[in-house]
């Protein structure tokens, strides 16, 4: 699967076309090149939480899954988004599918997808799915906001 990215102003305009696709170990490693453009812009939001080297490891032994939302035109296949998924257990069993990670663009081509999110989090058995972003996703997701985070660097010595 070679894809370009949405940015090729080739991309396809039917929106209907979008779709979710859980990409298996083998596939986002050969896609990496591809997948990087995507996760390096978002990597500054984590806050030096997360790095690229760390993202790559952890897809590749498999503690993180990828998820892109794409249009599979025979023609001219585009990425408009990746997701950095990972799935938490809390001591009291409760399963949250986390979305931890988003990088990409267009969210007009793939907003619409969430409930293939949330679909795919049920097929898999969890119990909530759990998004770390900006508040603009609340317009596509309609779950509600729990809390935002406040974060302040500290100056050590």
């Amino acid at each position: 699967m070679t894809v370009a990215l949405a940015e090729n102003q080739i991309a396809p305009t039917d929106d209907k076309a979008s779709r979710l696709t859980t990409l298996d170990q083998a596939q986002a490693m050969a896609e990496w090149d591809v997948l990087a453009k995507f996760f390096e812009p978002a990597i500054p939001s984590t806050l030096g939480r997360r790095t690229m080297e760390s993202v790559k490891q952890f897809v590749e032994d498999g503690r993180s899954k990828v998820v892109i939302a794409w249009n599979p035109d025979p023609v001219a296949p585009v990425i408009y988004a990746a997701f950095l998924i990972e799935a938490e257990e809390y001591s009291s069993g409760k399963r949250v599918f986390s979305i931890a990670l988003c990088g990409g663009g267009g969210i007009e081509h793939w907003g619409h997808l969430y409930p293939d999110f949330k679909r795919m989090a049920q097929e898999l058995g969890f119990d909530q799915i759990e998004i770390s972003g900006r508040a603009g996703w609340s317009k596509f997701i309609g779950a509600k906001e729990v809390s935002r985070k406040f974060v302040e660097e500290l100056k050590h010595g």
